[in-house]
């Protein structure tokens, strides 16, 4: 009698979509469809409310600024997540949360379980950009997006690494520094972009937070360290008697 078991895995089968593993099946990531649905959701409410001239209560009440949160306004950091600044703003951060959120949902599980993992996951990333935008950033200037919880979906996805995507790359191993280097960058371009469209448009400079990039992007290259790998392909047969 044994009590050996063998793994089954449909990796190999899976890799062959796209040259990729199981995440970039993102239709399967039903995680990232919900939260983008509500980052909509918010952002039809936000309009609605604008539209009747609530545009100040939204900002001072529901983005991320250092006056707001010594004054009490605790749930900010959660908050600013949410709102977003126009259509571009929230179409290029819905496009890079689909982009990038499969990899992490398919790896923490397509279950419920799964899917509470990845919301965890998404928000912690993002509390970790809010708290980085909080101890860096001007006090004056407030923050709305969710492009701290999206950094930290790419720092999460920098470190995917082996057949399926199952292991880790070393946080500083080639790869890895890759993909910082290209998040720099990224950062810098949008950082120029926002300053070039401000001043042809006349309305000044405008500010990217790439301090909550900067903290999203770290806490997702860590926090997937500890989170558990859950592929659904990731299953045993029962014993082999």
């Amino acid at each position: 009698m044994s009590d050996e078991q063998t793994p089954v895995s449909e990796a190999p089968r899976r890799e062959t979509l796209w040259g990729r593993g199981p995440a970039t099946l993102w239709f399967e990531a039903w995680p990232v469809l919900v939260i983008t649905i509500v980052i909509w959701l918010v952002f039809a409410g936000q309009l609605v409310g604008e539209a009747f001239g609530y545009q100040d209560a939204i900002i001072n009440y529901g983005a991320l600024w250092k006056p707001g949160v010594f004054m009490g306004l605790w749930w900010t950091p959660l908050t600013h997540m949410f709102l977003h600044a126009g259509w571009l703003h929230i179409a290029m951060n819905s496009a890079a949360l689909i982009a990038l959120g499969p990899a992490i949902a398919q790896r923490l599980g397509r279950d419920g379980l799964g899917g509470l993992l990845f919301i965890g996951f998404y928000l912690a990333c993002g509390l970790a950009g809010a708290g980085a935008f909080l101890l860096l950033a001007p006090e004056q200037v407030p923050a709305v997006g969710a492009s701290g919880a999206i950094f930290g979906l790419w720092g999460a996805v920098a470190r995917l690494a082996g057949p399926g995507e199952v292991r880790l790359a070393p946080l500083f191993s080639s790869p890895v520094l890759r993909q910082v280097g290209s998040a720099v960058v990224s950062n810098l371009i949008v950082v120029g972009l926002g300053a070039a469209y401000g001043l042809a448009s006349g309305v000044g400079i405008i500010g990217i937070a790439w301090q909550a990039h900067l903290g999203g992007f770290v806490a997702g290259m860590l926090l997937i360290q500890v989170t558990p790998v859950r592929f659904h392909w990731l299953r045993q047969t029962a014993p082999a008697l």
